[in-house]
């Protein structure tokens, strides 16, 4: 014989399960993910050592791996990929105040020098590049949209609100465009035949339909809204009760301690790394204590996020 649960029961189960499968930062506050993702960020961008920034780019992809979100990661990856082979390809080539020259060609007044120095600067420059678009991927994937814009609408209400509205609008003018261009094809409609002066001019009464499309739905936004009595009243808020956590109070603590060492090793001057006309000695500056406190508060942070203990799912 099955008894069937009461819907608040299974409601209540259901969360459980849910917040059972949450991993890494996406256990967090929102706040408090948002904090750890941006001083991540913050770190990447202020260290110039290439030992530090690959030690912030080794936290990051911790992160996502501990978070389960590595292969949501991947378009992300690609693109950081991208922008650090060109930064490596680049930088060696016009880097040429390095004193260890490689390689060398001169073609008039063109002179183009491989240094070692240039080498190293490139791959810095790509590892802190690819630590802080891998760490914005932490972000979006870890910390929910909603949450985001809450966030945001506390700061600017009506930032808040624009932002809501463009990001619900963007997937339907898309899944519009897709259509439109559906029918087109459907219609005998060449849109991808010919040159891509040909095919720009085939799109373009695309841009009309989807223009008229937009302010119609601009126009339906506003009467639901006026509908519903927005700017009627005093202002309302809603906010998610949430109760912080033993974790989410040590991410936090975490973190601020992670800002201060930050702070006070840019008042310090430990973040500055010479590459040209010589190199700086790579281990310098791995004994700092502000740089000890930031790998310290970055690896609690991301830790801290680990449940404390794991619980089996109850059975119906």
């Amino acid at each position: 014989m099955t008894t069937r649960r009461h819907p608040a029961a299974r409601r209540s189960a259901m969360l459980r399960a849910q917040e059972q499968s949450r991993a890494g930062l996406r256990r967090l506050a929102p706040g408090v993910a948002l904090a750890v993702c941006l001083t991540l960020a913050a770190a990447a961008l202020i260290v110039t050592n290439p030992v530090q920034a690959a030690a912030v780019l080794v936290l990051v992809v911790v992160a996502l791996a501990a978070s389960r979100v590595l292969r949501e990661s991947w378009p992300y990856v690609r693109i950081s990929l991208s922008i650090a082979a060109v930064v490596l390809v680049v930088n060696p080539l016009f880097g040429a105040a390095g004193l260890d020259v490689l390689w060398e060609l001169r073609l008039g007044p063109l002179h183009v020098a491989v240094t070692v120095q240039g080498i190293v600067y490139g791959i810095s420059s790509a590892l802190r590049l690819s630590a802080v678009i891998l760490a914005f991927a932490l972000l979006n994937l870890c910390v929910d949209a909603d949450d985001q814009l809450a966030l945001v609408s506390r700061l600017s209400f009506r930032s808040g609100l624009v932002l809501s509205l463009a990001s619900r609008l963007l997937p339907v003018f898309s899944r519009d465009a897709g259509r439109i261009s559906d029918a087109q094809l459907a219609r005998g409609v060449a849109l991808d035949a010919g040159r891509w002066r040909q095919r720009a001019a085939a799109r373009l009464p695309l841009l009309a339909c989807m223009l008229t499309q937009s302010l119609e739905r601009a126009v339906d936004v506003a009467a639901s809204m006026q509908a519903r009595g927005y700017g009627a009243g005093p202002r309302t808020s809603w906010r998610r009760r949430r109760p912080w956590s033993a974790p989410d109070r040590l991410a936090l603590a975490a973190t601020l301690v992670t800002v201060a060492a930050l702070c006070a090793g840019i008042v310090g001057g430990v973040w500055s790394f010479t590459f040209f006309p010589l190199l700086d000695d790579l281990w310098v500056g791995l004994g700092s204590a502000a740089w000890l406190l930031v790998l310290a508060g970055l690896s609690i942070s991301l830790l801290v996020t680990r449940p404390w203990r794991r619980t089996r799912p109850s059975r119906a």
